[in-house]
């Protein structure tokens, strides 16, 4: 039988019997946290092809149904650190539970709305229980991982959610040419469905380890006032992006929203930063989520803009292209897993933000002098890369929480990482749009510039990596507990 990699938190009820199969019970844990990190990404970028029906619908402009994406993006952001809390403060199994029920339930008033106004607050409530999804899955992971199998655990779910991100679009236009821009919502129901039988199964209850303390609200309302402000800003500075505004009105509603947050989170009891996350290791570790996430999402940003804008390509050309990143995310998370458990994550990181730095020199290579070949080697490189920082990363970062606390430190970590996402493609595609204004002719020495830009920004996360787990050592081996289970053992 293979080695047990998640077994049950200390005082957390036995998992459900699996009729005697040990691998029919770690494969049924698996698939139930899988199904929560794949359902809360795929979500985000399912509904971009459907932009184009939704605003012929609704009779709005394209860029303003865009905004469903943003909506999501920022009400996960702002709200998971709040619901990560929460998790751990009532049970992380439960909360996992009304995630689905939450998102299922956002899919239908979305589906059903009657305006343009009311789909964006059913996009609104499926991001709350996405982002119960989100930080309840990475959370459960690290309650139950045994401490040598932890970074093989997490490395599941980044393949997951990179797969998802992937696969969202092009099942988005399958359902939308069948069904119409509703069924991207309606699918949604059977996934959660299967999530919650899943999970009854084959989930041990949480003890609640939480203290009975207010939830920080008015944060989290900070917070998403300045993201969403920051995002829009950024966006808007070439010329507004959403709506009428320019960008100095946006970045005022961010500054509101910092001062909200900086009042919220000095006069709360349990604000919603726990200062805790912002030294030591696991302080360096989110820095360094943030700015690799960033300068993933720039090329998320900038491949469809410039492949499309400077050489016509249609947008299921550009689609296509995003393939080899993810098909390196996939390559190597599970080598990254398998390193950072034997203690190597600081040579693992390292490594996996210099191989993503050239990835970017490839691509900008490909872009500046247009060599299309040489374009999917770029990414894939960079792919790996990234495959092989995130595992190691994640895992070693959330190995220094309390276990009282992995909620709250998961849903930190995410909020790092959608705010990368937001900066990530605010900030490049307004550069982009800056600079093409002298005619599209430009855009490959400009696509170049801003590849070989990100490039420089990888490797200074990779110096960051080295010096922030260089003392790590790796966790001392421990006989596994009777019963436990192994999401991270294949079978």
């Amino acid at each position: 039988m293979a080695r047990s990699a998640l077994a049950p938190a200390r005082g957390a009820a036995p998992p459900p019997a699996s009729g005697g199969d040990p691998a029919g019970g770690r494969r049924a844990l698996r698939i139930a946290l899988l199904i929560g990190a794949f359902i809360g990404m795929v979500d985000a970028t399912i509904v971009a092809v459907a932009a184009e029906p939704m605003a012929r619908h609704f009779g709005i402009s394209p860029a303003a149904a865009q905004q469903t994406l943003s909506v999501y993006l920022v009400t996960v952001t702002a709200t998971v650190p709040l619901l990560g809390r929460l998790g751990d403060r009532l049970g992380r199994r439960e909360a996992y539970l009304a995630g689905f029920a939450v998102f299922a339930a956002g899919s239908v008033l979305a589906a059903l709305a009657p305006g343009f106004g009311a789909l964006l607050v059913g996009r609104a409530v499926q991001a709350v229980g996405g982002g119960l999804l989100t930080a309840g899955s990475l959370a459960l992971t690290a309650e139950h991982a045994r401490p040598t199998a932890a970074g093989r655990a997490v490395a599941v779910l980044v393949i997951a959610q990179a797969v998802a991100g992937l696969v969202g679009p092009p099942v988005g236009g399958v359902l939308v040419a069948l069904w119409g821009w509703q069924a991207v919502f309606w699918a949604g129901l059977p996934v959660a469905a299967l999530g919650v039988v899943v999970t009854l199964r084959a989930v041990p209850r949480s003890v609640p380890g939480g203290h009975a303390e207010r939830l920080d609200v008015a944060g989290s309302v900070g917070l998403a006032a300045l993201l969403f402000g920051l995002g829009a800003g950024v966006a808007s500075l070439p010329g507004p992006a959403l709506g009428d505004w320019p960008a100095g009105r946006w970045l005022l509603v961010a500054a509101a929203g910092g001062v909200l947050l900086a009042a919220a989170e000095l006069r709360g009891r349990a604000p919603i930063i726990d200062r805790r996350w912002l030294g030591g290791r696991f302080g360096a570790a989110t820095l360094a989520t943030l700015l690799s996430t960033g300068s993933l999402m720039s090329c998320f940003a900038l491949l469809p803009f410039w492949l499309e804008n400077a050489h016509g390509a249609s947008a299921a050309v550009a689609g296509v292209a995003f393939l080899p990143i993810g098909a390196g995310i996939a390559l190597t998370s599970r080598r990254s897993g398998r390193l950072g458990d034997a203690g190597r994550t600081a040579e693992t990181t390292a490594a996996g933000m210099l191989i993503a730095a050239c990835g970017f020199l490839l691509s900008a290579l490909a872009a500046a002098a247009y060599l299309p070949v040489l374009l999917p080697v770029g990414l894939l490189v960079l792919g790996c890369g990234n495959g092989l920082f995130s595992s190691a990363n994640t895992a070693a970062a959330l190995a220094t929480a309390p276990r009282s606390a992995l909620g709250g430190a998961a849903g930190f970590l995410s909020t790092a990482r959608n705010a990368g996402v937001i900066l990530g493609l605010g900030v490049t595609g307004a550069a982009y749009t800056a600079a093409i204004r002298g005619g599209p002719h430009r855009g490959d020495l400009v696509a170049g510039a801003l590849f070989a830009g990100t490039a420089v920004i990888c490797a200074g996360v990779a110096v960051l990596a080295h010096r922030t787990y260089r003392p790590l050592r790796p966790a001392p081996a421990v006989a596994p507990p009777a019963g436990s289970v192994d999401v991270a053992a294949g079978g």
